[in-house]
């Protein structure tokens, strides 16, 4: 399918579809994989999951960062014709990846309980943490590699092949979830070792494409100047930036939530991340899709076709994220039942409560994830990240200071739908300032 020619609605369709659907398989891997830990290992079992994130979003930014920037270089490179130069940054990005995965992941590995005092974890759940940790680092590399592959087997038209890779690694999750976890009670070391071995499959999936006849992208000599590799990080410096803020941000609330409400509180945490994370998933995989073909019209100077794709994507987050709503006022409790048992009172009672505030997070945060991903898509990568900054560290991190002061414990439930709706107006300024238009009317790549 002509990403350039054919009616947007299809293309749309080809390309979200298989994306929101691949999303969909992950996280509904990891709601199993909290199910899992939560009734078989217990709330300390999910805290300490949710301690080791700050971790894994900094890794996993670097990884989207590069994938990201890299690849909507490469789909209007395809557009306007240059499919070598193409294949060039494919590769250097590829070997880049595989060095920067394995020495981070190594320096995480070595200064392991450094990191692990500084992020305060607790006595009681240190041991439980370091377990989690010290064996799902032996895979992250693997993960790192395959989303560079994920993102351009996108770029190559094979948005199916990225919902197989996808859905196949969460179906090896759940199923190892439930032989290590439950059949052989391996505890949290069971937990480590099938979100591990997923991230293997998905990688192995994913790599043939590459050398396949059919592959528009390959591997080629990584000939000329390797500084295009730091442009293209830079274009997709808003992802790294989202990603870590994430990770500072449930730092942050971990860290309220431990002094304000004890272990029972962080694991009450993890399970509000789960719902927001079925959310953001939906809206993360239509913004996602976007790049590859957002790219090459713009590549393309398609203006008229971008904001058609942009349309459908606002309607189709703002379903989803109704959709959610809906789920989370009306049914929490059993939202809450697929996590803990009734026998944790205590993290249920915090739950409700969380769930009761934080509903508005739903109707804005889709929306702002798409128009982050579209100025990533024309290259502007300052306002992308500016909104990735506010929604996910600088805003919550304000808000969560100052609303409890006025609220009480209230307010720390209230920092993420103020923070999602604040950003909410700061993206359709951005917007408003560089619609597709303006941007390609004035043909403008700074």
């Amino acid at each position: 399918m002509d990403v350039i020619k054919t009616k947007p609605s299809l293309v749309f369709m080809q390309y979200a579809i298989p994306s929101v659907l691949g999303m969909l398989a992950i996280s509904s891997a990891n709601i199993i994989d909290g199910f899992f830990v939560g009734n078989y290992v217990g709330p300390a079992g999910l805290a300490a999951i949710n301690i080791s994130m700050p971790i894994f979003s900094v890794l996993f930014g670097l990884a989207l960062m590069l994938a990201i920037g890299s690849s909507v270089i490469s789909g209007k490179l395809i557009a306007e014709g240059d499919t070598k130069s193409a294949n060039i940054m494919f590769t250097k990005t590829f070997i880049c990846m595989v060095v920067l995965s394995i020495f981070i992941t190594s320096l995480v590995y070595i200064n392991m309980e450094n990191i692990l005092y500084y992020l305060g974890v607790s006595d009681n759940l240190l041991k439980l943490t370091t377990t989690y940790l010290t064996y799902l680092l032996l895979f992250i590399p693997y993960l790192m590699v395959g989303l560079v592959l994920d993102y351009y087997v996108r770029i190559d038209n094979r948005p199916s092949l990225a919902f197989g890779a996808l859905f196949l690694s969460a179906f090896v999750n759940v199923m190892l979830d439930w032989y290590l976890i439950v059949y052989l009670d391996k505890g949290i070391f069971g937990a480590a070792l099938a979100t591990g071995l997923s991230q293997l499959a998905f990688l192995v999936v994913l790599l043939p494409h590459f050398f396949s006849k059919n592959a528009t992208i390959r591997f080629v000599k990584p000939i000329g100047s390797w500084i295009k590799i730091i442009k293209a990080a830079t274009n997709g410096a808003s992802e790294f930036v989202n990603e870590t803020s994430v990770g500072i941000t449930t730092l942050i609330f971990n860290y309220i939530m431990i002094k304000t409400f004890g272990v029972e509180g962080v694991a009450a945490y993890s399970v509000i991340n789960y719902i927001l994370w079925i959310a953001i998933m939906v809206s993360f995989g239509i913004s996602d899709s976007l790049q590859p073909i957002i790219s090459k019209n713009f590549g393309a100077k398609e203006p008229k076709r971008v904001e058609q794709f942009l349309k459908l994507s606002f309607i189709s987050v703002s379903i989803s994220g109704l959709m959610v709503l809906c789920l989370i006022v009306f049914i929490p409790e059993y939202l809450i039942d697929i996590f803990l048992d009734e026998k944790d009172g205590k993290s249920t009672k915090i739950i409700l409560e969380f769930a009761s505030v934080v509903w508005p997070v739903f109707l804005f945060n889709g929306i702002n994830l798409v128009i982050s991903a579209y100025f990533t898509a024309i290259h502007k990568p300052l306002p992308s990240a500016v909104i990735a900054l506010c929604r996910s560290l600088v805003l919550p991190v304000i808000f969560i200071l100052i609303l409890p002061q006025f609220f009480g414990q209230k307010g720390i439930y209230l920092a993420i739908p103020f923070a999602e709706f604040f950003t909410f107006i700061m993206a359709l300024y951005f917007f408003k300032q560089l619609t597709p238009q303006k941007v390609m009317g004035r043909n403008s790549l700074s």
